[in-house]
């Protein structure tokens, strides 16, 4: 039903909008990750379909270049900041590209299983802010009130310095991109469980650390 394609295409760009505004913790954190993520996307856009999705490749090349500027600038220690401005705008535009970049060819009925390559690209980025709303919430505090619960700051507390904790995060990031990659070379949904189960272990390790840190 339409109502129902509404419901999940608002969740998914707010999901999204916030996701990277969270993120946006330390330096070259939120723009490293979304610069993984525009980076995988458009090459799935333009290598991994029958027919090249241009447009949507074009932006996010386009964000791509314009992020890798930014993080030059961004990286520790930072002389400039995306703020809210920056990471609402980030978000937002990964997410509306996602939605017009359809990631499977409607002639194709045994490729359907790659319609799951956002949530491995974007596993990372959506499970911290999933947590760390939990983890508020539970709490009893408003779950937009700022903190130290991000994955990055339960890194610093385990002990590593704050750059080493965002490229932790970043090949992290990495790694679920590229099980969204690895989708397109998989037939059927069999095979996508296992790279499925590859990206869920990735965020079981996320999560043993981060109750590492917290403890």
């Amino acid at each position: 039903a339409p109502w129902i394609g509404f419901i999940l295409t608002v969740g998914w760009i707010l999901a999204l909008v916030n996701s990277f505004n969270f993120l946006d913790n330390m330096d070259g954190l939120s723009g490293g990750i979304a610069l993984i993520a525009a980076v995988l996307f458009a090459a799935i856009m333009l290598t991994c379909l029958s027919e090249p999705r241009w447009f949507v490749a074009a932006v996010l090349v386009i964000l791509a270049g314009s992020l890798t500027g930014f993080l030059w600038w961004n990286w520790s220690p930072a002389s400039i900041f995306m703020g809210d401005t920056g990471s609402y705008f980030i978000g937002l535009l990964i997410a509306t590209m996602t939605i017009l970049g359809t990631f499977y060819d409607n002639a194709s009925t045994s490729s359907r299983h790659v319609i799951l390559a956002p949530l491995c690209v974007l596993a990372v980025p959506l499970y911290d802010f999933a947590s760390v709303m939990i983890i508020r919430l539970k709490e009893g505090r408003s779950p937009f009130q700022a903190d130290k619960c991000h994955f990055s700051h339960r890194l610093v507390e385990l002990g590593l310095r704050p750059r080493n904790a965002v490229l932790t995060v970043h090949l992290a990031t990495l790694t679920t991109g590229l099980g969204g990659l690895l989708l397109y070379q998989v037939p059927g949904w069999n095979a996508a469980v296992v790279v499925v189960a590859l990206i869920v272990c990735v965020l079981l390790i996320v999560a043993i650390l981060e109750s590492a840190g917290r403890s």
